[in-house]
């Protein structure tokens, strides 16, 4: 059960790459140097600017003294530049990475950060929105130490009094975070939802293809809540049923429910200590009509990437039924609400320009 979730701030809570930028490149050009040489100067005092021996001021200015090219308005020039780029990074905070903080929290579950950061980003994250919503904070530039130093996750832990396992730590995988959370037991995932927006030289770390992969910040909530659980192909009639009655829908005769149990084409039921807490079930003509009957979470178990799993393995089964050049209509309804859910696996709601309401109707027997 993961009980603390711990983010990376740059590239996953939010990103550079927004608004004005001002990277190497565009100092050099405003100082009229060579790119190489003033990049290899500037890196040269990186490690000191992010653990606190010098602000970025002073940082600058080593960096132009090692150049002999300083001058006190060039260092003025270029902290007023990065300012104002961080202003718009911090201007721009996604309302996805608020909310998601809020929901975690809803959740019950602990949320910190781990940050490398330079003085001025130090200053906007304590003054940012976000940083209320953490329950313990630890910036490189204030503690001395950056990632991947395992002391900052440590202390976090003990603080939380957590283990390893009841961690889950997010970010976009620079400064080997992820790897370093993996090493002392946490779990780890990789933070994906700005990348589209990045580029070289400066996305700090490759795709890692041995973690996990969250496209919205929304699935970070999901990734925390994730639930263990048994996959079977069975499901009793009277479970049937109870699973039916917990989301409030439509009871059938259990010899009914039966026979439309047999007929399914594909049945997938997660269970929980021998309980169901999950179903999806397909009725396909073995022609070109497939139907999702059935996405039921029970409701103590939703929000906690049930529904997800259930659509994956259904998208993967109708997948495996189209033989070489078959097209198939995928066809299903969408509790009211539920729409958006949906739209993530490619379906889209009707009315459209080309397709009428989706109908239906119900009927009993004639008594």
């Amino acid at each position: 059960m993961i009980r603390a979730v711990i983010f990376d701030m740059f590239e996953t809570l939010v990103t550079l790459f927004t608004g004005r930028t001002y990277f190497s490149e565009n100092i050099a050009e405003d100082l009229g140097v060579p790119l190489t040489e003033f990049r290899d100067a500037w890196h040269a005092t990186e490690v000191e600017r992010t653990i606190g021996k010098y602000t970025m001021e002073e940082g600058f200015s080593e960096t132009l003294r090692k150049l002999n090219l300083y001058r006190e308005d060039w260092v003025e020039l270029v902290c007023r530049k990065r300012r104002e780029a961080l202003g718009d990074t911090f201007s721009a905070i996604p309302e996805e990475s608020v909310q998601l903080l809020k929901d975690l929290r809803a959740h019950g579950i602990r949320t910190a950060l781990i940050s490398n950061c330079f003085s001025d980003e130090c200053k906007l994250i304590h003054e940012s929105v976000l940083y209320p919503l953490f329950d313990t904070v630890r910036l490189s530039y204030e503690q001395g130490v950056k990632k991947p130093d395992p002391s900052m996750y440590q202390s976090i832990m003990e603080e939380f009094g957590v283990t390893p396992a009841e961690c889950l730590y997010i970010g976009d995988g620079g400064s080997h975070e992820l790897q370093a959370a993996r090493k002392i037991g946490m779990n780890a995932a990789q933070a994906m939802w700005f990348r589209p927006g990045m580029f070289e030289p400066h996305v700090s770390c490759p795709v890692f293809s041995d973690f996990p992969h969250l496209e919205r910040q929304a699935d970070v909530v999901a990734e925390a809540l994730r639930i263990d659980y048994d996959v079977t192909d069975y499901i009793t009639p009277e479970e049937y049923m109870e699973m039916r009655r917990q989301v409030e829908w439509s009871e059938f005769p259990l010899e009914q429910a039966a026979e439309g149990l047999s007929h399914s084409s594909f049945l997938c039921c997660f269970r929980r200590e021998g309980k169901p807490i999950g179903l999806a079930r397909v009725i396909w003509d073995h022609g070109y009509v497939v139907y999702i009957a059935d996405i039921i979470v029970l409701p103590s178990y939703q929000k906690g990437g049930l529904g997800r799993d259930l659509m994956n393995r259904v998208m993967g089964f109708i997948e495996r039924i189209l033989k070489p050049g078959y097209r198939v209509m995928i066809s299903l309804q969408a509790a009211k609400g539920k729409e958006n859910f949906y739209r993530k696996f490619g379906f889209e709601p009707r009315p459209t320009d080309n397709h009428g309401c989706g109908m239906h109707q119900w009927m009993e027997a004639k008594k």
